[in-house]
Order: C-alpha cells, then structure tokens, then sequence
C-alpha cells in the first residue's frame, strides 16, 4: 500500500470520527461530515489500489475484502448506509440502514435506484439530494467508485422528514430565528496571537452559548464567526427587556484584552409569515440592517417596523480598500450600460450630498454619458456651491427640478442616490418606483423604510461623509483628470462640513480621501468659506445657544426656539453642534418651530450617548454622534421638548441597566 493512500485512509478516517462525533451537536453538519468521509475511505481502499492488484471474480469476493479490511468502521457506523454495483443491486448494507429502513427494505436483490427513484445522471459526487420513500423524507449522498471496468455507489442516508415539514409546510407559530455574527472577527484574529486567538474565540463561544441557556435557546454555530439561535416569541420578550445584555457582554469581554469585540444580531417576526423559511428571510433581513447600520446591535424586524436595541459604539473603520475598488468597477460598469445617468439626494440637500452628486457627474462626463443631478430648490445650505459652480460651463445644464426628470428618463436609465437610503428623505421617492436601475451611495446608519431592488449599493457607516465614499470609488475608474479642481473643491467641501473640519468622526481615511482632493486642487480655506453663514444666521444660532437648559449632571443641553428663517435646518444643526463646545455638555438637542416643516429637532453628540437610537424613537434617524427628526402630530415647542425629554430618559435608564 503506497504513501498516498495510506493518507487518504487516515484523513478519511479522521472526518469519519469528527462526523459521529458531531451528530448530536450539529446533525446536519455531522451527516454531512461523516458522508464525506465515508466516501473518501472508499475510494481510498477500492479505486486507488495498487497496479498488481488482481480484479476479484465477483460481486461476493468483493463483499468479503470490504468486510475484512473494513468491517468495524463501516457496519458499525452510525450512518446509514449501502454498497451498490453498477446495476443499483446492494452488495453491503451496514446496521444502521437496517434500522433506518427496516429489514424488508433492506434485503439484497432489490434495485435500490428504482426503490428510491435515484437517477444517477442527476447526481454528482458527495451532493446531497432528497428522495420520498413511504411518506417519509430522506437527504442522501451518492458516491461513485471504480475498479479495473467495474463501478460501484456508495449512498448515505438521513431520514429529514421533521426538517422538511418544519421548512416547506411548517407554519412560523412561535418559533424565532435569530442570527449572531461576531462583527470584527478578521481584526481580532490579526491582532491576537494564535494561543490568545483561540482563548478569546473560546470565551466568546461559552458566552454566548451561555447566554442561550439562560434563555431557552437552541444555539448552532455553523461558520467560525456566525451562529444561529433558535427560540420562541415568549423567550423574545426576555430579551427585549433584557435590552439583549449579551451585546455588553461581549464589548466587557473585548476590553479585558484592550480590543472591541461586538456583536451584530438579526431578529425577524411576523404576524403574516406562513412557513418558517419566511420568518427565517426576516431575520436574514434584520441582520443585514444591523450590519448597514455599523454593528454592535440588534435590529428585530417585525414585517416593515424595526426595532433597535444596542449600537453603542462608533462603527469601526475599514483599513482594507478591497471593497472600494469592486464597488468602483461595478459601478463604472453600470454607469457605461446605462443610456443616461440620474442623481438623486435626499429632501433639503447639504454639502455633502451636492459635493458627492458633482464627483459622480464628472466620472459621467469623462465616460461620455448624459447625468442629472435632481434638485428642487437652492436651500442655504447648498447656495455657496451652487454659486461657485455656476460660473463652471460643465455644469450649465446638470441640474434639473423633479417637474423635468421625466422628459429624462428612459428604460436603460440608471438612478444613483447618495446621502441617504431611505426612501421617506429621497428628493423623488416617485423616481425610485420608475426606475429599475439603482444605485445606493450612503455613510448613514440604515432606517426607515429602505431603498430595495437595487444593483448594488455601497453603504459604509464609518465613513465620515458621502463625499469620502465617492472620492474613493473615483480613484479605482481608471480615468486620468476625472477630478478637476471644481470637483476636488466640491468633494473637500462636503468631507469638511460633515467632519466639522476634521474633528468628529474622522477616521484614516478620511484623510486620504483629503490628500487625494488636496492633490488635484482641492483647498480647505475655500471649504471653511463655503461653511461661513451670514449675520443673521448667527444671531440665531447664538439665541438657540443662550437659552439652553441641563440635564444629567449637565451632560445633555437642550433648547427650544422658533424660527421662521429658510435657514431653519441650517440654524438647528450648528446650534446643536454649538453646544457641544460648553465644557461638560456631551449631548445636545435643538427643538425648532418652523412654519413650513412643523416642529424639527436636531440632535448632536461627542459619542458617549447615541442620539440615533434616541430620536429614531421619535420616527427620526441618523448616525450615532449627528441625528434629527421632525414631529409631524405636534404643533407646541414645550411638549416637543418634554418628548425629548421623555425618550432621552428612556436611553439613559436603559444604560444604567446594562
């Protein structure tokens, strides 16, 4: 017997072992497993003999050599099995099949490819298929064999009916899918060594593994960084009330080794689901969200509503530029099979969404496609811009009120939405229903109702802006001078409004993208005069300063004020920010009545408290540090404020707890 095969005998050997023993634990994997190993001893013992090996006479003096050499690991393997010849006859049939099938099944002489309605040509080596047999489901392996002109079919078998009815005809009842993913696990693993690696992953298992004791659950890990819990509607209210206390857990664990280990868990329920596989495609969903949304939480989705538990820390940046660069082929593509090119921002554009909107529209000029930027009405906070890029010929045309969008839009039109995937803040929401093509570029934290059916989107919430998203998808078009000057000042604008001048929520890079905009003539002086207001917006922001009131040991500053200004958002938002400068203030809130928007509130943060999960309970969202809302049933400033009040309470009683 050569080197090789004795190998293969004894990896084989080993996935046999670690199959059975994985049965209990993990039935699916384990069958799985061990079917695989099965296979693989075969073909070890019976395909890769040696060349002076004489074929035997027949199918019995087959049978005797696979029992000599074999007997112990094949008859007495839990699996069940049988050996065929070519002509679906068994030629060994180990206990466990017996038992699986009964002894009337399992006799010899009976083709069991007829039996079992199994066509080979329908079957390739270790698939798992599923047959019907007497009412019953079973999942199987075939494995095919030769020796010298003979071949032969190893098959396992698994009765699966239960799992079958659970999945295809089950009802959702009380049963609750709910998904964990370890959110950091690359980082972790590189920043460990290999013994601290594997004590970390251990702690993190019995963590959570114990976290599902206590609660009832069934817990599977079936990836190195994915789990699978499995509970019911009752055990959901525990945790609820819980505020899901194991996303605490695991930052306390993190910390002990000075690292930040989160969590992120998807949750879906519904009322309407009909089958398991569609609360399962609900919590899916809600992983994806928590995922959008930066982590370290726990989204539980119940039909169209989300519930948010957690997010607590800052989404982590990625150092790896791997999925800037597919993102940036994918939409070159896109943008060179579209017949024309809409852009389109949320309600009220910013500088960041009409700094990222120029970047795309000269990446369309330079391919040679036609692009519109959407864009309702010239607000303040744009008006500095869009004066700078009036006296730039290329962008004569590039702007067009939602009126015009139609006489633009055909069926190989492609939509790009930057600064926001919500399709409650988009300038058009109409525009997202007639257009097929979509393309989503946005830094914030998914909510709301989102923007589904697109091609693809590129949605990072540790980005600092949109502008730093699009700088970077810019670099990988392989296009010389696809930034000029106007565009590379537009960009830095927009990246240095929403990082307050490189002081919040700037990461490394953030400051790439800015070395890329500062080398093709971007300046940060003409950014800041961009930022600059007038007279009479100061005046404001002051008053909204002066008559700020305390709270928590004044760590939350809020104040209330009117304004009937165009610059309302403008006005609300810096005061917010203005606030933060007051030693001790670690939140701020501005309750503003406007007469056009009703009552808006904007909210800010050092990152201690997160003002996104606070008025996301107000039907409002944003990132963790920068949120806002606006209270359509609600025409008085004091009970506004108390409403505030009211849901920051809530959040700080919530973090006392956990």
């Amino acid at each position: 017997m050569n080197r090789y095969k004795i190998l293969l005998i004894i990896f084989a050997s080993c996935l046999i072992v670690f199959g059975s023993m994985m049965v209990k634990t993990m039935p699916i994997i384990g069958v799985c497993v061990g079917l695989i190993g099965v296979a693989e001893l075969f073909i070890a013992l019976f395909y890769h003999q040696d060349g002076n090996l004489e074929a035997k006479a027949d199918a019995e003096n087959f049978s005797k050599e696979i029992f000599q050499v074999n007997r112990d690991r094949l008859y007495g393997l839990s699996i069940p099995m049988v050996v065929l010849n070519q002509s679906g006859v068994s030629l060994i049939i180990n206990d466990a099949f017996k038992e699986l099938m009964g002894q009337d099944i399992a006799k010899k002489g009976i083709n069991y490819f007829e039996l079992f309605n199994i066509d080979l040509n329908d079957v390739n080596h270790n698939t798992i298929k599923t047959t019907v047999f007497q009412d019953k489901t079973y999942a199987y392996v075939v494995s095919s064999f030769s020796k010298r002109d003979r071949s032969f079919y190893l098959l396992h078998f698994a009765d699966v009916t239960a799992h079958q009815k659970l999945i295809e005809g089950g009802t959702s009842g009380d049963v609750v899918f709910g998904y964990i993913l370890i959110d950091n696990y690359d980082d972790i693993a590189e920043q460990l060594s290999a013994g601290e690696r594997s004590v970390l992953f251990s702690q993190i298992d019995v963590m959570i593994n114990h976290w599902a004791d206590r609660n009832n659950a069934a817990i599977v890990k079936y990836d190195s960084d994915h789990y699978l819990a499995i509970f019911t509607k009752k055990d959901l209210e525990v945790f609820r009330r819980d505020h899901f206390h194991i996303l605490d857990e695991a930052r306390e664990l993190g910390s002990s080794y000075q690292l930040q280990v989160t969590l992120s868990i998807g949750i879906g329920i519904s009322e309407e689901a009909k089958t398991i596989r569609e609360s399962n495609e609900l919590s899916h969903a809600a992983l994806d969200i928590a995922l959008a949304r930066g982590g370290d939480q726990c989204v539980v989705r119940e039909d169209d509503k989300n519930a948010y538990y957690g997010g607590k820390t800052e989404a982590k940046e990625k150092r790896t530029k791997v999925k800037a660069r597919v993102k940036a082929h994918v939409l070159k593509d896109q943008i060179s099979q579209a017949s024309n090119v809409i852009i389109m921002g949320h309600q009220n554009p910013d500088m960041d969404c009409l700094g990222a909107a120029v970047g795309l529209l000269r990446a369309c000029k330079c391919m040679n496609k036609e692009a519109r930027f959407v864009l309702r009405e010239i607000n303040p906070s744009i008006s500095a811009l869009m004066d700078y890029l009036s006296i730039d010929e290329d962008y004569a045309e590039s702007f067009i009120k939602p009126k015009e969008v139609n006489d633009f839009v055909d069926d190989g039109t492609l939509l790009i939405v930057v600064d926001t995937q919500s399709l409650d803040y988009v300038e058009m929401p109409d525009l997202v229903q007639a257009i097929e093509k979509i393309v989503i570029i946005d830094h914030h934290r998914a909510s709301g109702t989102t923007i589904k059916n697109t091609i693809f989107s590129y949605q990072e919430a540790y980005a600092s802006s949109t502008c730093e998203l699009v700088t970077e998808l810019l670099q990988y078009f392989d296009i010389k001078d696809i930034l000029t000057k106007v565009e590379a000042n537009a960009l830095l604008a927009g990246l240095c409004m929403d990082t307050k001048m490189f002081t919040q929520k700037t990461g490394v890079r953030t400051f790439e993208a800015a070395s890329v905009l500062k080398r093709r003539g971007g300046d940060t002086v003409f950014a800041k005069t961009m930022l600059q207001d007038d007279i009479e917006t100061y005046n404001a922001r002051s008053r909204a300063v002066a008559g700020a009131e305390f709270y928590y040991d004044r760590r939350v500053a809020i104040s209330e004020i009117e304004s009937d200004s165009d610059e309302a958002n403008l006005i609300a938002a810096q005061s917010a920010d203005e606030l933060l400068n007051i030693r001790g203030v670690i939140a701020s809130f501005i309750v503003m009545k406007t007469p056009e928007r009703g009552i808006i509130i904007s909210g800010r943060s050092l990152g201690k408290i997160n003002v996104q999960t606070i008025l996301e309970k107000l039907g409002g969202g944003g990132h963790m540090t920068m949120a806002g809302a606006q209270l359509t049933d609600v025409d008085d400033l004091q009970e506004a404020k108390h409403r505030v009040l009211g849901v920051v309470d809530l959040y700080m009683k919530e973090s006392e707890q956990a």
